[in-house]
């Protein structure tokens, strides 16, 4: 997922918003095991705490849940761009500063000019393409009813947790392939072009220097509710706890927002939130303990040169680290994180959300942490 932060090199400090070798075991399974597991996995895997189930039916958001698709609002402008422009502004306000400026950069947002520029971009052939994509697939109004119902829930559920933190808007965008997520304190846009599927004609005439085949594998409309509410916890959450100067830091913060995601999205499978698919699941699951041994030496986890210990947390075709094999799904990381943290507020039911993210001693989660055998 490519979302405003450099989701690849994680959380910089200024947060530019984005897993059979030396013992570890590379696990054979015949097609009925793997079936039988994996049927396992997909299924109790997000069984939880009861504390944390919450019936959305029953939350009363501060304001109304807002979803606004940009796209229907700029193919429907009047034709005078100076009338264009202040209705667009007045509609979006910071939104179209971000879009025109920054995510398909055609222009200072106060000028007129701009929206001319704007004409150009959706005329041009290869937008029109992507747009008329849009409309039949992710896009699709049905479509973005059901993933609109799943973010409203989810973030009533974040709401019943944290009801004094803001619920951002919803916005629907095409970003010419530059933004899957742009997360803003007081919105999320997704980019409609990146949910189209990985099989669909456009997505398959990508650059594959640009866009490998593992991320184009990823540009699946199912995974579109879980990205928007990850990427938007990625940056708003980054100021309370995290310092990122060990890989440690960088693991527990992906764990928190791993953990947090699961409650707000408990429906969602464990690999739908973590952008795999179910074998890779069941690979990490079968391989735990011995992934923890490849991470938990001191040189390892605590290693300071982000540019090392991002093998563990960049997208890739698998976890480039230590001796974990080419079998392996990537950002392994992110998801020993999630385990950890998992570990750790079942043995902590009192911590509550706040005092999570605010922790940023790293002994508590390490001791309460007991990798599956």
């Amino acid at each position: 997922m490519k979302v405003k932060l450099n989701a690849e090199s994680m959380l910089t400090s200024e947060i530019r918003t984005t897993l059979s070798r030396s013992g570890l075991c590379t696990r054979v399974i015949n097609s009925i095991t793997l079936a039988f597991i994996t049927f396992f996995v997909i299924t109790f895997s997000s069984c939880g705490n009861h504390k944390w189930e919450i019936d959305p039916s029953k939350v009363v958001l501060d304001k109304e849940f807002s979803c606004r698709n940009f796209i229907y609002d700029i193919e429907n402008l009047d034709e005078n761009d100076s009338i264009a422009l202040v209705t667009i502004r007045n509609k979006y306000g910071s939104f179209w500063e971000d879009y025109s400026e920054d995510i398909i950069r055609i222009g200072n947002a106060r000028d007129p000019k701009t929206i001319s520029e704007l004409r150009k971009f959706m005329s041009h052939p290869d937008s029109r393409a992507t747009f008329e994509a849009i409309d039949t697939t992710s896009g699709k109004e049905s479509y973005l009813e059901s993933v609109g119902l799943i973010l409203e829930n989810g973030f009533k559920r974040f709401h019943a947790f944290m009801p004094h933190e803001p619920v951002p808007d919803i916005i629907w965008m095409n970003s010419a392939f530059n933004y899957a997520i742009y997360p803003r304190e007081e919105y999320i846009a997704v980019g409609l072009e990146w949910f189209m599927g990985p099989d669909h004609p456009i997505v398959g005439l990508l650059p594959p220097d640009l866009f490998p085949r593992y991320q184009q594998l990823r540009m699946h409309p199912d995974l579109m509710a879980s990205d928007a509410i990850k990427g938007w916890m990625l940056v708003h959450f980054s100021s309370r706890g995290y310092t990122g100067e060990r890989c440690i830091d960088d693991i527990l913060y992906w764990g928190k927002i791993m953990w947090l995601l699961d409650k707000c999205l408990p429906e969602s499978y464990e690999h739908v939130l973590m952008d795999w698919s179910p074998e890779d699941l069941v690979w990490a699951k079968s391989n735990e303990s011995a992934i923890w041994i490849e991470l938990q030496p001191s040189n390892v986890i605590f290693e300071t040169n982000r540019t090392i210990y991002n093998r563990w947390l960049s997208d890739g075709p698998f976890t480039k680290a230590g001796a974990i094999p080419q079998e392996s799904p990537d950002r392994l990381g992110v998801w020993m994180g999630w385990q950890i943290v998992e570990d750790y507020m079942a043995e902590n039911p009192e911590v509550t959300i706040d005092e999570l993210f605010s922790e940023s001693n790293y002994l508590p989660f390490l001791k309460s942490y007991r990798p599956q055998r």
